[in-house]
Order: C-alpha cells, then sequence, then structure tokens
C-alpha cells in the first residue's frame, strides 16, 4: 500500500467513525426529538433544501436553510443541535443568512421522512404523530413561506399537492383556509397554487394555536387582527 492509498484509507476510516458517532445519536434520541425534527422539516420544506453528493450541483451531503430574518436563526439551530448535537454554520448575505452543515447521516435520516425540493415537499406524517408536532412543522413552514397582509395569511407554492396537506393540517386547529390557482400568462412558467387564510376568526385561531417565530410577521398580524378588532368595536 502506498503513501496515497494508505491517506485515503485513513480518511475512510475516520468519517466512518464520525458518521457512526452521528448515526448512534440518532437513534438514541429518535423519539425524544419528533418535536424538534417537526420544526427542521417544516423550515426546509419552507427556505430550504438538501442536496446529495450523487447531485449535479454538490459534492457533498448538505443541508442548507435561507431565513430572510434574524429571528429564525435561533429556532432553526436548536432544532439542529437538540435533533442531531450539531452546530450549523451560519453567514449573513445581502438580503439573507445562509445556514448549512454537511452530514451523510443527517441528509439520510431527513430523506427518510420526507421529500423536499420546491415542487416535491410534504408534510412528515411519520414524526407528526401529536400537536405539538404538528405545530412546530406549521409554525416553521409558516415563518419561511407566510406573506401577512391586513386581509390574509397567504402562502404561495408551485407545489398543490402539498399546499392541500397544509390545507388538511390546518383543519385540524379549526383554522379555515381556501386554495386558488393561478396560471400564468407565459406558458414556460409553473402553475401557482396559493393558500389564504381569510376570515377574522380563522386568523385569530391560527395566532393563538399555531403563531411564529418570525418577529416581524408576528408583529404585523398583531397589528393587522388589532385594527380588525377596534374597527369592529366602533362598528
Amino acid at each position: 500500500m502506498n503513501l496515497s492509498e494508505r491517506g485515503k484509507r485513513n480518511v475512510r476510516i475516520r468519517w466512518n467513525r464520525i458518521h457512526q458517532k452521528e448515526i448512534d445519536y440518532i437513534r438514541k434520541n429518535l423519539d425524544k426529538t419528533f418535536n424538534f425534527k417537526s420544526r427542521l422539516c417544516g423550515y426546509l420544506a419552507g427556505d430550504g433544501n438538501i442536496l446529495t453528493a450523487n447531485s449535479k450541483t454538490c459534492t457533498h451531503y448538505t443541508i442548507r436553510f435561507f431565513p430572510d430574518h434574524y429571528s429564525l436563526i435561533k429556532p432553526f439551530k436548536e432544532a439542529f443541535i437538540k435533533t442531531y448535537n450539531k452546530n450549523p454554520k451560519v453567514k449573513k448575505l445581502k438580503n439573507y443568512y445562509f445556514i448549512t452543515i454537511d452530514s451523510k447521516p443527517i441528509v439520510y435520516d431527513l430523506l427518510s421522512l420526507v421529500e423536499f425540493g420546491t415542487s416535491n415537499w410534504s408534510i412528515p406524517n411519520k414524526i407528526l404523530t401529536n400537536d405539538k408536532n404538528k405545530i412546530e412543522w406549521l409554525r416553521a413552514f409558516f415563518d419561511a413561506e407566510a406573506h401577512i397582509h391586513e386581509k390574509y395569511i397567504r402562502i404561495q407554492s408551485v407545489n398543490g399537492k402539498g399546499l392541500k396537506q397544509v390545507k388538511e393540517l390546518l383543519n385540524q386547529f379549526s383554522i379555515n383556509s381556501k386554495i386558488y390557482e393561478y396560471v400564468p400568462k407565459n406558458k414556460k412558467w409553473n402553475k401557482v397554487y396559493i393558500l389564504n387564510i381569510l376570515r377574522k376568526k380563522d386568523k385569530i385561531n391560527y395566532l393563538k394555536l399555531i403563531g411564529f417565530n418570525h418577529t416581524i410577521k408576528l408583529k404585523k398580524l398583531n397589528k393587522n387582527l388589532d385594527f380588525a378588532l377596534n374597527k369592529a368595536a366602533v362598528a
């Protein structure tokens, strides 16, 4: 065995030890971390992705999250550390933050639960075993994807199947929503699906039962509902 081959063998052994340590931690804490893992899946479905070493754009197994506000860094990192005992790297870019970590066992663990990707994300029913886990997923997903308007809370996606799952999950908390379809004039663009929470009652239920970690969205929803309630009182 020459030096090059010996060096490669030593690297493989070292990485195998690291991976086995990560696998052992995941197995040992499997049932204890479903709520945090639900949060991770919600964030990654909204503003994240997972790359595998056999993809064209990546030579590593990588988890990436792109929050638009610093208030999402803490809940994402907390969930990652609690679930996998690893601390992701955070980088500030121009209009958003970039949170990333490389780990083959973690990528495999997440992909064993559910699909990710703009067109393919879905709800990880395997771990949404109680209301707490469902709330964690919804709050994280809405943190990443929701737009708060005076008249509605809106989610927009090209993934119609995924939005229907979100609607069904909201229904479990007595939060009614409606889904609309929009077909762009440009035929090269995908059909867009829009989920709206419209009624004041449903927006209040969302605020009380689900809420936001995203401080700007939380403040905006509170402000809109306070205005609506004061207007109704005057009328």
